[in-house]
């Protein structure tokens, strides 16, 4: 039953899986009812995402093909929502329809647009709002008075007094390091350029590199070659490929060091994950990770594409355990002061607030 007091938004999820944006989304959704509003998330599919928001009690829906845009519709008439939020660019059409139906919409750029500022004006036109999540992207928005800068948020409350995952490496004998990658497998994500870093740190058999993530539809060539290098060079044995988990609060609470190779990169939510978890951080000094990374206090940033930069940084961290916990806990305290999800759900209620007092 839906109370009264509490405004009715719809948030609409590009995809049902638990990648970074419709995670983002659950998790706003799960945060917003403290605000005075009432959450209705809307999914093209069932997926893994649907889970999740069975567990947290967050209603959702599925707008079913080939129907979705008339099930979007008859929804709108019937919730009467205050406020259409809609999650990433991947789908336009509900912001079209939003706007044909006269409903306040706002649009979470999620993805990385690089210095495309004619998709910058188009967004910024069709949208009443527009929510970018890192600083290098709210510039291409500059002079663009609907654009607002709100940087994901991560519940700490998640990653607090997590047991490591038990079918995960045992660090007994001869494992003493476990350096994690999550992510997808595919070249923007750069863990080819993980795979060569360790192949200068030969000397160091005790590290081990634990692999989270699937291989998107096209990307196979790229985790064969990931593959056929880790053989050459005779790593196989320390390399660990769990593909898609759902567990990864266990993952990060069984690690040591998370890297984080990207080329391309909007913000990096494992990388705040990892911080909640008190792990250092080793990531490129790509789009918001530098905003992220406190570099040499919370972690390491690196140049993007440089093995060698990544080997220098895990020898450090592993040769030093008393740097990785000082890292690790000024992490944790960083990722709460700046992107905790009560501070990110606070700033998207207040937005939705400004908006609907507007109209």
């Amino acid at each position: 039953m839906i109370q009264q007091t509490k405004k009715r938004v719809l948030l609409v999820s590009h995809n049902s899986n638990l990648s970074g944006a419709p995670i983002s989304l659950s998790h706003l959704a799960r945060k917003l009812p403290s605000f005075g509003f009432s959450p209705l998330l809307l999914l093209p599919g069932h997926g893994p995402l649907v889970n999740l928001l069975k567990s947290w009690d967050i209603e959702y829906r599925i707008l079913k093909r080939p129907n979705a845009v008339f099930d979007f519709i008859r929804i709108i008439r019937k919730e009467r929502p205050v406020i259409i939020h809609v999650n990433s660019l991947v789908k336009t059409w509900p912001v079209l329809v939003s706007r044909l139906m006269n409903r306040p919409v706002i649009w979470h750029v999620r993805e990385y647009l690089g210095n495309k500022k004619i998709y910058a004006r188009l967004i910024h036109l069709f949208a009443h709002r527009v929510i970018v999540i890192s600083q290098t992207q709210y510039r291409l928005f500059d002079g663009m008075k609907k654009a607002v800068y709100i940087p994901n948020g991560v519940d700490h409350s998640i990653f607090e007094g997590v047991q490591p995952a038990i079918d995960l490496i045992n660090k007994k004998g001869e494992v003493r390091t476990i350096v994690t990658y999550i992510g997808s497998i595919e070249p923007r994500k750069g863990l080819l350029v993980l795979a060569r870093a360790v192949a200068f740190l030969s000397d160091r058999p005790w590290i081990h590199y634990v692999m989270v993530g699937d291989t998107p539809q096209g990307n196979e060539r790229y985790k064969n070659e990931i593959l056929d290098f880790i053989k050459k060079e005779g790593l196989n044995a320390r390399f660990h490929f769990f593909g898609y988990r759902n567990d990864i609060p266990e993952i990060l609470a069984s690690s040591d060091i998370l890297c984080h190779p990207a080329f391309v990169e909007a913000f990096g939510r494992v990388v705040i994950e990892a911080m909640a978890s008190r792990l250092p951080v080793i990531a490129t000094d790509i789009g918001e990770m530098p905003k992220i990374v406190d570099d040499g206090h919370t972690g390491f940033l690196v140049p993007s594409g440089n093995p060698e930069a990544i080997a220098k940084a895990i020898t450090q961290l592993d040769s030093d355990k008393e740097l990785c916990k000082k890292m690790g806990n000024a992490g944790k305290k960083r990722s709460k002061e700046k992107y905790d999800i009560v501070l990110h759900a606070q700033r998207i209620a207040h937005l939705y607030t400004e908006l609907i007092e507007q109209k």
